[in-house]
């Protein structure tokens, strides 16, 4: 029998085994190379998902402070009374009124 015949008998054999585990640690090192260059990326969109969010929870306190702003003005332009008690609020009174302020007693 000839060398070359017995390899054939035999199979792959170890070379081939190895040959196939080479590539196969080719592959995952190629996939761990393509996952470690990516982990910047990812760490930013999750910075940058976390700053959305700061941005969104603004916008919603803005919106509602702008919501509540919007219903005072109105109030203010259409009911005399909410003048009178805004105007009181800040101190004024209507002529020959006399106006009382009360103070918080000093801290001892």
């Amino acid at each position: 029998m000839s060398s070359a015949a017995s390899r054939e008998d035999l199979g792959p054999g170890l070379w081939g085994y190895a040959n196939r585990l080479l590539m196969a640690l080719i592959v995952l090192a190629l996939l761990a190379a393509a996952a470690l260059s990516y982990l910047p990326l990812i760490q930013q969109n999750r910075k940058l998902r976390a700053q959305l969010e700061v941005v969104k929870a603004r916008y919603e306190q803005s919106d509602a402070e702008y919501r509540d702003l919007q219903v005072q003005i109105n109030a203010l332009q259409r009911d005399p009374k909410a003048v009178e008690r805004a105007a009181r609020e800040l101190g004024m009174g209507r002529p020959g009124e006399i106006i009382v302020r009360f103070e918080p007693a000093p801290a001892r």
